[in-house]
């Protein structure tokens, strides 16, 4: 097994040596106490860069560069955007002939990075990399609390019965490693002395694993890496083979983004040991983020008939939701919450919880009727606009259509670039004779940022007045309501949510001299993953919606979309919400890919007995950047003293 080296792997040492007379002023070297006048120098230049799990470069990272030779041998350095950093020393090397150099890098928001790196003179330079990980860990990967406190323990049982049993006969240190990295989570303190029962026992591949997870969640990805190829080697030449290597691997892989290495390592794992638990919640993980739910389901299940615990178990939570099992689902989080109070879980259980109770809730939507069942002619007339339409007498078409639009929306999501436009609201509130009872004119400037949320894609929508202050939405108490939301609508039809709704072909129908595709939509109570919330000041519902979409047969773009409720919300009394949107094609100079957006957006809410209408307009659309600017300039590498002029 070999993991990736280009990210980790260094030899950095002296970048040249050459004689030359010591400058005016410059106290003259000593060898054994003897005064000598022509000492030999080397030039050592220490550089590299500072990078987060994933390889991303982190700018203003402070660097300590610590060569290990008394006073004046601390450099501190920050890195610049590119999160290079650049410091050297200048020795004699009659005294000089190696050093141990200890290099600690610090930013806010991540734990500290420590490497250590042993430089002799004959020896090529290269880049050291600082890998730094992030304090608050990704909820949708495993932890390094969770990794060490789960394979550390029975390392350090089989380690006492096997080679390992030597290293901590002759080296107490060992023991008090084991110690200090399980019992009193200091890896920090737990590397030395775990390193010194790796010398004494070379074989003892539990010593390795050990040393590699020390090392891990000290911040040393570098020696880390090695240590565990090293692991991997020794694995693969015994008669009998641990999981542990390939599963550290896998978990090291999913780390970086690397999902599908990930997978391949995790299945080594398995392939070693079928029944390990932690392997089987990890492929798990895997397919659920590849929304492969069923796989994932039986991946989780076996896991926790394994010995897996709570986060396997909402790890399967999440599968059965999406999977349209609300019961096992809730079956699933009943035994992870336990009794507990739910306030006291976990963000990310918290709001699974609470999926679960609202989806146990759709039971009310078991026989409502939709665009999916209703005849063509009372969706005529409960949607005018579909006047003049020619019915589809059979659904042949309605597959190629749904692949065509769906990979149109998931290329749109994939490369929507950040946009500013300007937005004009009016907003109106009804009363009971239809006339409007109040009125309000608003401009914007609306922000649509490209964002990939936990379990899917979607862009964020952000609105600023025209003076640059945050906009807030317009509450009820002043008697209107301001929209949002309509830049994502698109998602239904994308591949990864077709799942979450029905589809029917209605017909063809020429609008603005095009003869388009009509399609209905409707969501399903138990699949739905792109879900809406309706927020009033009294209260909020989980709402599911239908819909008809017009799609252009020459390029699979929608041009028009509706959607309605799929049935009302009697929670918060919301009786209707209809929105009507039309696109328009829409270029930036600096993109190539034209984008369909919002252009006129019409919506209609009757809530607690009182009728709302907003027609938004949107217009000078723009790309919207983020500037950011460097004052430091980028170190160099220098080259040797001999060549520079």
């Amino acid at each position: 097994m070999s993991i990736r080296s280009s990210l980790f792997f260094f030899i950095l040492f002296p970048l040249a040596a050459w004689a030359q007379g010591p400058p005016a002023g410059e106290a003259l070297g000593t060898v054994g106490g003897m005064l000598h006048s022509n000492p030999v120098l080397d030039y050592w230049a220490i550089f590299g860069r500072t990078t987060n799990m994933k390889g991303d470069p982190l700018g203003g990272a402070m660097v300590r560069v610590d060569a290990g030779i008394g006073m004046g041998s601390v450099r501190a350095v920050r890195t610049n955007l590119q999160g290079e950093f650049l410091t050297d020393f200048t020795l004699d090397a009659t005294l000089y002939k190696r050093l141990t150099v200890n290099l600690v890098a610090t930013k806010s928001g991540y734990a500290e990075a420590h490497e250590t790196v042993e430089i002799g003179s004959s020896d090529r330079t290269s880049s050291i990399d600082l890998v730094l990980r992030e304090l608050t860990e990704n909820p949708d990967q495993l932890s390094m609390a969770t990794l060490v406190g789960t394979l550390a323990p029975r390392l350090r049982k089989d380690a006492a019965k096997g080679s390992g049993a030597e290293a901590g006969r002759k080296e107490k240190e060992f023991a008090r490693g084991c110690e200090e990295l399980i019992d009193r989570h200091n890896a920090v303190r737990a590397v030395p002395l775990l390193s010194k029962g790796v010398e004494r026992a070379p074989s003892c591949l539990e010593c390795r694993l050990l040393l590699t997870l020390a090392l891990f969640e000290a911040g040393s990805w570098t020696g880390a890496s090695q240590r565990l190829d090293e692991a991997a080697k020794l694995n693969d030449a015994a008669a009998s083979k641990r999981p542990e290597p390939a599963l550290i691997a896998g978990v090291l892989e999913a780390w970086r983004g690397e999902t599908s290495r990930s997978a391949g390592f995790l299945q080594k794992a398995l392939a070693i040991d079928p029944d390990n638990a932690l392997a089987l919640q990890e492929m798990g993980r895997f397919l659920i983020a590849q929304k492969n739910w069923e796989a994932a389901d039986r991946y989780l299940e076996k896991a926790l008939r394994a010995g897996a615990g709570d986060e396997a178990r909402l790890l399967r939570g999440r599968a059965l939701l999406e999977e349209g099992d609300i019961d096992e689902a809730g079956h699933a989080m009943d035994q992870y919450t336990a009794g507990r109070n739910v306030k006291h879980l976990p963000s990310e259980a918290r709001a699974l919880y609470l999926q679960v109770l609202e989806r146990r809730d759709y039971g009310r939507y078991a026989k409502v009727k939709s665009v999916l069942t209703e005849s063509p002619q009372d969706l005529m007339k409960a949607m005018p606009e579909l006047q003049g339409i020619r019915v589809a007498s059979n659904q042949d078409e309605l597959g190629v259509v749904l692949k065509n639009v769906g990979e149109g929306v998931e290329l749109f999501f994939k490369n929507f670039p950040n946009t500013v436009s300007l937005e004009q609201v009016h907003q109106e509130r009804l009363g009971t004779d239809g006339t409007v009872a109040r009125s309000l004119d608003q401009d914007f400037h609306y922000l649509l940022l490209a964002q990939a949320d936990k379990w899917g894609v979607g862009i964020e929508e952000n609105r600023a007045t025209p003076q640059g202050d945050s906009a807030a939405f317009g509450g009820l108490d002043k008697g209107l309501m301001l929209t949002a939301g309509f830049a994502s609508v698109s998602l239904f039809f994308h591949p990864a949510y077709q799942n979450g709704a029905g589809f029917r072909y209605l017909g063809r129908q020429s609008l603005d001299g095009k003869d388009l595709h009509v399609i209905a939509f409707a969501q399903i109570p138990q699949t739905a993953r792109s879900t809406e919330r309706f927020n009033t000041n009294k209260g909020s519902a989980l709402i599911l919606v239908q819909g008809v979409a017009w799609i252009d047969p020459t390029n699979f773009q929608i041009l028009r979309l509706r959607t309605d409720l799929l049935a009302p919300e009697s929670k918060i009394r919301l009786q209707r919400q209809t929105t009507e949107i039309h696109f328009k094609e829409v270029s930036f100079k600096e993109v190539a890919t034209a984008f369909w957006l919002p252009e006129e957006v019409s919506v209609t809410v009757d809530l607690r007995g009182h009728i709302y209408h907003n027609l938004h307009r949107y217009s000078d659309f723009k790309l919207f950047h983020v500037e950011t600017k460097e004052e430091r300039k980028a170190p160099l590498v220098p080259a040797p003293p001999d060549q520079q002029k």
